[in-house]
């Protein structure tokens, strides 16, 4: 058996992410499919959104090659990092609600865990995915890591195109002073 054909129920569940994160990149960068996407009931919103996030916190318990032999090690230290990114996009969620990113009737928040990224949904997920991947030791999943870390990173790059002519020198000012679109200081 070779190794797509072992993972394949994660390989599955992250085609259903990658898939949704290209179908994104129309909605977001055509008007017409922005606001037909915002005429959309909230809770379909919420379900496409889903399928963005899901896909990634699933895959790690579905993946057949490890990395480690079951070490106490990765499952403890995955998943206090999962916790942690669990935090993170609660406290944004709390901030801006589920569906932010295509919804503009909020003001900007610069705030809490704003001061800390500009985009803390997306680190707060690509945190909750590494530690899954680390407490499970998905290999499938780990290799995928860097692939989801760009699409947010180039979604998150997009959504700022929008934020600044939402915003203007407000939120130039708070590119300035938040270092790193999707991981701290970083990137």
């Amino acid at each position: 058996m070779n190794f797509i054909t072992q993972n394949f129920t994660s390989v599955l569940i992250l085609s259903i992410n990658l898939l949704t994160t290209l179908s994104y990149f129309l909605v977001y960068t055509n008007n017409g499919y922005k606001k037909a996407f915002a005429r959309l009931p909230m809770l379909l919103q919420k379900i496409y959104v889903a399928f963005f996030v899901l896909p990634l916190f699933l895959a790690p318990f579905f993946g057949v090659t490890k990395f480690a032999q079951s070490s106490q090690l990765f499952t403890i230290g995955g998943s206090a990092i999962a916790m942690i990114g669990f935090l993170v996009i609660n406290l944004s969620f709390l901030k801006i609600g589920v569906v932010p990113s295509i919804k503009h009737d909020g003001e900007l928040s610069t705030t809490g865990v704003y001061k800390i990224v500009r985009h803390p949904i997306y680190f707060g997920t690509i945190v909750m995915q590494l530690g899954l991947t680390l407490a499970n030791q998905s290999v499938i999943t780990l290799l995928y890591l860097p692939i989801s870390t760009f699409l947010y990173f180039f979604m998150a790059t997009i959504e700022e195109r929008d934020l600044v002519d939402s915003f203007g020198d407000e939120y130039k000012s708070f590119q300035k002073n938040t270092k790193g679109k999707v991981i701290p200081l970083i990137l």
